[in-house]
């Protein structure tokens, strides 16, 4: 049941293709990604999701799931699509004349930023998840699952960091 589901999903024209649409808009490039991770997430759980198909509430399943994925700072889809807030990765247009300048101006950004970091008070833990989400590139359940705390904990510390560093800076 679940994987004719799945195909609806990515059908053109689709009741489940419209909802994405208006979930979305106006960021429908990242529509394919949004798939990936509704399709991962719901093969994760497919006995669940099987039952949810059976007793007719899939619809409203498939809403929830969506909205979790593009709204929640912690889902997947948010981890690789939505880079906004980050400090470190600036989606900067560079023309090829100005691209040394660029480099320059961004390289004296990223040591104002470690220099702040390092100046900023924070506790050890802090510290660790900082390292481990920026550093090694993990995300906060992965950090959450490694140390067995809940993943919020983790997303609250690295936001105090942030926080932190945005005040100074």
């Amino acid at each position: 049941m679940l994987k004719q589901t799945l195909e609806e999903i990515c059908m053109k024209g689709s009741i489940y293709d419209e909802i994405i649409d208006n979930l979305i808009k106006p960021n429908y490039h990242l529509k394919p990604e949004l798939i990936s991770e509704l399709a991962i997430s719901f093969l994760e759980n497919e006995d669940k999701l099987n039952q949810v198909i059976k007793e007719g509430y899939f619809k409203y399943y498939f809403i929830r799931a969506c909205k979790n994925q593009i709204h929640s700072n912690t889902s997947p889809f948010h981890k690789n699509t939505r880079l906004t807030e980050n400090l470190y990765y600036d989606n900067l247009e560079v023309a090829d004349e100005d691209y040394i300048q660029t480099k320059i101006e961004n390289e004296e950004k990223y040591l104002k930023i470690d220099r702040t970091y390092t100046k900023i008070p924070k506790t050890h833990f802090q510290e660790f998840v900082w390292q481990e989400y920026w550093t090694k590139d993990k995300t906060y359940r992965q950090i959450g699952d490694e140390i067995g705390v809940s993943h919020c904990l983790i997303f609250h510390e690295v936001k105090k960091v942030m926080v932190q560093l945005k005040d100074k800076i």
